[in-house]
């Protein structure tokens, strides 16, 4: 029964069943196939089972949970379900993805001040503080490019990435995951605010003095500040990304590390504080 359905296997001798690339008559038959299928895989040793479940399909769903088989994940369009078939053993499936990417930019001009916004939706206080820029990572986006994309779309300020300045790791966020938020160190390209309206109440170019000592600024948005203060001190260094091979030598991941500048660098550097930069 098992070669009836058209299956993935993958590394951890595991398999993947994809409901749209099935040819069954009804659901009856898919759901009796299948218990007979998933009886010769466990004699072959195999371990966990994926089934994907497409929206024209999820009548297969309750005669799935009936089976034993539990939610993973969903997503538009479909809800991928599991079960472990080594009775022997506990389940070694992944859970799904549980940390939120979170960018900031930490934008700096020429003389000395941060790029601050105040939400127009405050997360869970009477009142907004003033916060960096930033929001959530899209799919497959650099941090680099996160920052530039969120500051734009917040304050109307074009700007680059130079270098990672802080990241912050806290857990119990939203839905119950945990929650890795960046702050990049971003050079304005452009100095005129245009703050988006639906967003974003309130935008201003702050001295580094005046946002540190400000009454509504977080704890971690002061230390964020002061991380990039105490930097001025080490000019020669910063954390940037290189490009090395992925594990499998198919594809570059950008690795972030402390580098020590390139003479050239440190001279770009030091032209922009000196007020090329706007």
């Amino acid at each position: 029964m098992a070669n009836k359905f058209t299956v993935v296997t993958d590394r951890f001798l595991g398999l993947a069943i994809d409901s749209s690339q099935q040819n069954f008559n009804s659901d009856a038959e898919f759901i009796g196939s299948l218990k007979e299928a998933i009886s010769e895989w466990k004699k072959a040793g195999k371990r966990g089972l994926w089934v994907k479940i497409h929206l024209n399909q999820t009548s297969l769903i309750p005669l799935l949970t009936e089976m034993g088989f539990d939610f993973h994940h969903a997503q538009p369009g479909y809800v991928k379900m599991t079960m472990w078939l080594c009775d022997h053993l506990p389940s070694h499936l992944p859970e799904y993805a549980n940390q939120y990417i979170g960018v900031a930019g930490f934008v700096v001009n020429s003389d000395n001040q941060v790029l601050a916004i105040k939400e127009k939706f405050p997360d869970g206080k009477s009142m907004p503080n003033w916060k960096l820029p930033g929001g959530h990572a899209d799919k497959g986006e650099d941090l680099g490019d996160t920052a530039r994309r969120e500051v734009l779309e917040e304050t109307g300020i074009h700007c680059e990435f130079q270098s990672l300045l802080a990241f912050r790791h806290e857990h119990n966020y939203r839905y119950g995951c945990s929650d890795m938020y960046f702050v990049c160190l971003m050079r304005p390209l452009t100095r005129e605010i245009k703050a988006c309206p639906l967003e974003i109440a309130d935008c201003r170019w702050l001295d580094l003095d005046e946002f540190i000592n400000h009454e509504s600024v977080s704890d971690a948005s002061r230390h964020f500040v002061q991380c990039y203060k105490d930097g001025l001190k080490h000019k020669d260094f910063a954390i940037i990304p290189i490009r090395l091979p992925s594990y499998d030598r198919k594809k570059l991941n950008k690795v972030y590390s402390i580098v020590h500048k390139t003479p050239h660098q440190q001279q770009q550097g030091e032209e922009e504080d000196a007020g090329t930069s706007v």
